[in-house]
């Protein structure tokens, strides 16, 4: 079988998608003949690539304003791979209903057979849509993502939160639901567990990441004098610059600037070193159709506290962290526990995080499961 999967970015700073298909693509290389086709990419510096093992690297042009280079150069891709399975993810930008709109166009050409999947990575979640909904979701709806979603083959869900939302939008009722997967084998666990004083968030410096929900329930908290003075919080990403000058603004005037430090992006074994460090994470998101940082945290042996906004509710089931609602209360009343727990509690919690990504989340099981949904569809 040959799968092309599209993917606009692979920047290797960008993480999200980037970084699920630096997970997947060593195990589902290994059960199909696989490729990957990006834009160009946004740099120049071709050692800002992400680097995939066992698929093979394809680029077409990126602006808009070269759009028939990119739909020449599309085409001429499909006719020299010939593949079986079109698998496109993310949405919203154009180029990636235009890929699906000529993949069809495509298939009619030639007579082939082949199916398209789309994996929306949590982008057509309803915090998401309702965002900028006017100005930039409703033009684009009208204009391309409706046709594109309805147009596709499958959808793929990876949360059942998130395939029930997509059955809920209606605009496509073929949708399948497989987790992300993370290649747990290969990541160090931590050796040793301390008190919880030391807190991470590590993802995009966004709005819907809601860190301003956590920097109210710091403030609330040492207000209260229910969080501990040596208590401290890293933030480790990249934002856009008028957010991120709004983020620290907002720290400054909530009098938590000397417990919330934003540290910028973190990339590659510090990123790793920072995970085992810190003795709990904290992603107080509005929305996340999976959060690869949760399972690569658990992997880490780091605890977690999220929200009911993530699809995490394993994390009580499982006794490795806390799964709250996306309020300042909510947020605080998991902290307030996390810091009157014990050294040998959170090591206990650590252990079992591991466990629970080993067994349900490890990449080979999620790449096998993908595998078998394109033979679904292909017979």
């Amino acid at each position: 079988m040959r799968v092309l999967q599209f993917i606009p970015s692979l920047d290797a700073h960008d993480g999200g998608t980037t970084t699920y298909l630096q997970q997947l693509t060593p195990a589902l290389g290994n059960l199909c003949e696989l490729h990957v086709c990006c834009l160009f990419p946004k740099v120049g510096d071709p050692s800002k690539i992400a680097q995939l093992e066992n698929a093979a690297i394809h680029f077409i042009p990126l602006p808009l304003s070269q759009i028939c280079q990119m739909k020449k150069a599309w085409l001429q891709l499909l006719d020299e791979l010939n593949p079986d399975v079109l698998h496109v993810n993310c949405c919203w930008m154009p180029q990636c209903a235009l890929v699906q709109r000529w993949f069809v166009e495509w298939k009619e050409r030639t007579g082939s057979k082949a199916k398209s999947l789309l994996t929306p990575h949590g982008m057509l979640e309803p915090w998401i849509i309702r965002r900028n909904y006017w100005t930039r979701k409703w033009p684009a709806i009208h204009l391309y993502q409706k046709r594109a979603v309805r147009t596709t083959d499958v959808i793929m869900a990876t949360a059942v939160e998130e395939k029930e939302h997509l059955l809920e939008l209606g605009w496509n009722k073929t949708v399948e639901m497989i987790p992300n997967g993370i290649d747990v084998l290969h990541i160090a666990m931590k050796k040793e567990w301390k008190q919880p004083f030391n807190f991470l968030f590590m993802s995009r410096v966004h709005p819907k990441k809601g860190i301003d929900i956590l920097v109210d329930a710091v403030a609330q908290g040492m207000t209260r004098k229910s969080l501990p003075e040596n208590i401290v919080f890293r933030i480790a990403g990249e934002g856009e610059p008028d957010y991120v000058a709004m983020l620290k603004e907002k720290i400054q005037g909530a009098g938590v600037a000397n417990r919330i430090h934003l540290i910028g992006p973190v990339y590659g074994d510090g990123k790793w070193r920072l995970l085992r460090q810190a003795d709990v994470l904290v992603l107080p998101s509005h929305s996340e159709n999976f959060g690869l940082v949760v399972a690569e945290a658990l992997s880490s042996g780091t605890p977690v506290i999220t929200t009911h906004s993530t699809p995490w509710s394993s994390l009580q089931e499982t006794g490795s962290g806390w799964w709250t609602e996306a309020t300042p209360e909510g947020i605080l009343a998991a902290l307030e526990e996390a810091v009157s727990l014990t050294s040998g509690q959170i090591r206990q919690m650590g252990e079992n995080g591991r466990r629970l990504v080993e067994e349900r989340f490890g990449v080979e099981l999620q790449a096998q499961r993908i595998f078998e949904v394109y033979n679904k569809y292909l017979i």
